[in-house]
């Protein structure tokens, strides 16, 4: 019987090292997602918040002009304008993190699938020393088999057998 030892590839800690890395990564890249997407959410409420005031403020105006009632909406809307900007800058370095992260996520996966690719290599090596194992098994074996059924003298010539039929 043919012994074949199993395939162990000797960088599969790294291996497994890379995929635990790229997994950590991948949830960071998706909790750093969810915070861009709630922001931007709170940038476009204020946004909206913003134009309905302007819209409410326009609508407002047509009949008489209370002065301290526009003053206010004035100072309302410039609160929102610099509430606008502050957020915007939130979701900006919400966005580059956000990038970065992908991009490390991205160079993680590259670093995992070069080991991967090594294995595979290796497992190939290690198939076909199997393949060229098992032939040499069999070429034995028929080589053994050739022998016992009479095979050839040392002369060279093949020694025949009678059989009787009886």
């Amino acid at each position: 019987m043919l012994a074949v030892k199993r395939f162990r590839f000797r960088l599969q800690k790294l291996v497994e090292v890379r995929r635990l890395k790229e997994d950590a990564l991948r949830q960071e890249l998706a909790r750093a997602q969810e915070a861009l997407e709630r922001e931007r959410a709170v940038l476009g409420k204020l946004a909206g918040a913003r134009g309905a005031t302007l819209e409410e403020l326009r609508a407002s105006v047509g009949g008489r002009l209370d002065v301290e009632w526009i003053a206010a909406y004035h100072r309302y809307l410039g609160f929102l304008a610099h509430r606008i900007r502050e957020q915007g800058a939130v979701v900006d370095r919400l966005a580059r993190e956000e990038a970065a992260k992908r991009e490390a996520l991205i160079a993680a996966r590259r670093a995992r699938m070069v080991v991967e690719k090594l294995k595979e290599r290796a497992y190939a090596r290690y198939r076909e020393e199997i393949g060229r194992m098992e032939q040499a098994f069999l070429d034995e074996v028929g080589t053994i088999r050739y022998a016992r059924k009479g095979g050839d003298d040392l002369s060279g010539s093949t020694v025949f057998r009678a059989v009787r039929r009886g």
